[in-house]
């Protein structure tokens, strides 16, 4: 189990509340909401773990290991499909960095879990923004170098319906991101 104590934030642990019962239903994994306690303006909310580890300590473990290639395939097959469902239910993370996805091996694995969910929302406006900073967080917390050739590939799954044009387009303007991270 984990627990996450919020002092004087109820509004926030609330949040992370909401999501962690929301996301399943839209068929998100994350983490199992196990209790939620609130006690003179602080709050606990308390999990299950999720599966797995974290994307950056597989990264490194795929350097190390001289599987980074069979990584990369990982990133592009499961997780630009992950962020694509996500962002096509309207939804931002705004922490969405590699040690928050987590999954089993990637060589064989699906889907990655979320966690560290109370920052996630609908946005109004600039929805495009919120996404390049999405797809750039994602891109900037990886602890291995991306070559360009799989930063392409990556957005080119997430975004299969797109021109080249326009791909290109959101592979500048999320590089243009990175380096601003």
């Amino acid at each position: 189990l984990y627990a996450k104590l919020y002092r004087r934030k109820r509004r926030i642990a609330k949040l992370e509340w909401y999501w962690l019962h929301a996301l399943p239903e839209l068929g998100f994994e994350t983490a199992k909401p196990v209790a939620w306690l609130a006690n003179r303006g602080s709050s606990l909310v308390v999990t299950s773990a999720v599966t797995g580890r974290s994307l950056d300590s597989w990264a490194v473990d795929a350097v190390a290991e001289g599987w980074l290639d069979g990584f990369f395939s990982y990133v592009c097959r499961e997780v630009a499909p992950f962020a694509r469902r996500l962002h096509a239910h309207q939804l931002i993370h705004r922490d969405f960095n590699c040690h928050h996805l987590f999954t089993t091996h990637p060589l064989n694995a699906g889907p990655p879990a979320v966690i560290d969910v109370e920052r996630m929302f609908r946005p109004r406006w600039n929805k495009r923004r919120w996404v390049v900073k999405d797809l750039a967080s994602l891109m900037a917390s990886m602890p291995v170098p991306v070559p360009p050739r799989v930063a392409y590939r990556f957005l080119k799954t997430y975004a299969p319906e797109v021109s080249s044009r326009q791909l290109r387009r959101l592979a500048r303007e999320v590089a243009a991101k990175v380096v601003r991270i």
